[in-house]
């Protein structure tokens, strides 16, 4: 058996139960390869779940709680060996930007509400998993993603700049922390900028060389390592982040009003499509990657759980990492094994060594973020939607990128889905609907609708390319029109290719019996071809069948062009 098949066991009492089927049946040789990965996951979460605290708006601290109990309620409940739940920048940017206009300033409520948020995010996407809603991650787009997820970026590297000039940063939008920070540049720092350019740049640069190394836990070491050698706290009035808490994290209920709670559910609804979005995605990539078995509605409740469990846990929403999860498997993860590891660690850290952190520079952590944010933006795949034939997808996910940066992560979700049904509804209202034509080896030609359009001498194969509702129903009628108008020849037959029309609506019929009487008026027959069954039982109801005689249905359009050359 090989080292990454999972073995075939009789299932235990948890695996009945539904629990830990991301770690049982597990195979001691996996044990070596799990610990290798749990390391090199902590050495990348920890120094990353410091950003993404920044990020939220939240003690340092609480970046590290996100490696504790939220990895552990996953764990027990998801069914994905692979995916690492844990920090993630999007869900930290949502949740600063919404409980930030509520909690007004006042630090005590914003960590409140920021866990509330979490539980509230937990409860629904308890819910999609008990539902098996794990197809709501189709109705985010790749493009509106890609463009949300640049927005982020910008909106998260703009707000670094500051610390990394060491220059004070007003306001609450993105324009005006970057009219602010442009206009502190005269005062910046000069020893904060070294620190950060040799961060970001350590990260960059092993990155591309080394990239098996955790580079943003050596850009860290190696600062905090300066900072105490040359004393830039007291010599070169560096900020430093400080000491932090030491300890497990506290559990507690958050306290919120319920006119809080009404106020955070839009916004956990937006976390809860941002994180089936790219949890649901991530597990099913990797586990189709290793043949591994994975539910997507038990990853689901796996989220939920890890996102109650942050709630209670004092820190803020996690999601899955597509990062992390890929590091995690490049290091030799077999199971969830690899996540309590990074769990063990991370307790050690919170235990023995916060300590440390009081040599942390604050410009080094900013320019972390910084890079952090920097990934974020997906500048090849916007590239790759303005190469496309229609560039509707393109300006999605540009105008998504703007309104997320500049006005705000709400409303960047509440644009790119109103503008993605707009434009799902001007493309399937014009259809590119065609005449067909059959060559001489009897191949199939599709033309445009156009006067005097015909398949052969009185005779119109002629298909709607969508599926037919109130928006594209005139349509019908408008190209009908038109076809019948200067025949070259005296029709006979008018056949419609329905393998597209999946539902008819009220008006569609409506629509649809208008260009039938047309047809019939002109003193042609009027068929149907290729129409789906559950459609059928429509046009039986709306009498359509009875307008056209249940005989003109045909299987292919091949067997009505047959069917009228043999009455001809």
């Amino acid at each position: 058996m090989s080292v990454d098949t999972v073995p075939r066991t009789r299932p235990g009492l948890l695996t009945r139960l539904g629990l830990m089927r991301g770690l049982l049946p597990y195979d001691r040789r996996w044990l070596a390869p799990d610990l290798i990965a749990g390391a090199t996951l902590a050495a990348v979460a920890i120094p990353e779940g410091l950003g993404y605290a920044k990020i939220a708006g939240m003690p340092p601290e609480t970046g590290l709680y996100t490696c504790l109990l939220p990895v552990l309620l996953f764990a027990l409940f998801a069914s994905s060996r692979r995916l690492v739940v844990g920090a993630d920048s999007a869900t930290a940017a949502i949740s600063a930007g919404a409980v930030g206009i509520l909690a007004a300033n006042d630090p005590s409520t914003f960590f409140a509400l920021t866990g509330m948020l979490a539980i509230i995010t937990g409860v629904l996407l308890l819910g999609a998993g008990a539902f098996r809603l794990g197809v709501l991650s189709n109705f985010m787009s790749r493009s509106v993603l890609a463009g949300f997820l640049t927005g982020v970026g910008i909106q998260i590297a703009i707000g670094q700049l500051h610390g990394m000039l060491g220059v004070e940063s007003t306001g609450r939008t993105t324009a005006e922390k970057l009219t602010s920070t442009l206009g502190n540049v005269p005062k910046t720092s000069i020893p904060d900028l070294i620190v950060a350019v040799t961060v970001v740049a350590t990260i960059l640069l092993l990155g591309k060389f080394a990239p098996r190394l955790p580079g943003p836990l050596i850009a860290v070491i190696g600062s905090m390592v300066a900072a105490r050698v040359l004393h830039l706290k007291t010599d070169f009035d560096v900020a430093m982040v400080g000491a932090l808490p030491s300890g497990l994290p506290p559990v507690t209920v958050p306290s919120a009003s319920w006119a809080d709670i009404v106020a955070l559910a839009p916004t956990a609804i937006v976390l809860m499509l941002v994180i089936i979005a790219q949890s649901v995605s991530t597990a099913s990539a990797f586990a189709i990657a290793h043949d591994d078995l994975h539910d997507p509605n038990r990853d689901l409740i796996g989220l939920g759980g890890a996102n109650l469990a942050a709630g209670f846990g004092s820190t803020f929403a996690v999601n899955g990492s597509p990062t992390k999860t890929a590091i995690s498997d490049k290091a030799g993860t077999r199971s969830q094994m690899a996540m309590l590891v990074l769990a063990g660690i991370t307790a050690l850290v919170l235990l023995f060594l916060t300590g440390v952190f009081d040599y942390l520079p604050e410009a080094a952590l900013a320019a972390v973020v910084f890079v952090i944010a920097i990934h974020l933006l997906k500048i090849a795949t916007l590239r790759m939607l303005f190469t496309l034939p229609r560039r509707g997808e393109f300006w999605i996910a540009t105008s998504t990128a703007v309104v997320v940066a500049f006005v705000g992560v709400g409303a960047g979700i509440l644009w790119a889905i109103v503008w993605s049904i707009v434009v799902h509804l001007a493309n399937t209202s014009r259809p590119h609907n065609t005449v067909l034509e059959l060559d001489q080896q009897g191949e199939r030609i599709d033309n445009p609708v156009v006067v005097g359009a015909q398949t052969e001498p009185g005779l119109i194969v002629y298909r709607f390319s969508a599926n037919l509702y109130f928006a594209n129903a005139g349509r019908l009628v408008s190209d009908v029109s038109a076809l019948l108008s200067e025949p070259p020849t005296p029709l006979r037959n008018f056949v419609l290719d329905a393998s597209e029309i999946e539902a008819v609506d009220w008006t569609s019929a409506e629509n649809l019996r208008k260009a039938i009487e047309l047809v019939q008026e002109s003193g042609a027959t009027f068929a149907i071809a290729r129409l789906p069954n559950e459609t059928r039982a429509t046009l039986d109801f709306f009498g359509i069948t009875d307008l056209i005689g249940a005989k003109n249905y045909f299987d292919t359009v091949r067997h009505a062009i047959k069917h009228f050359e043999g009455e001809s």
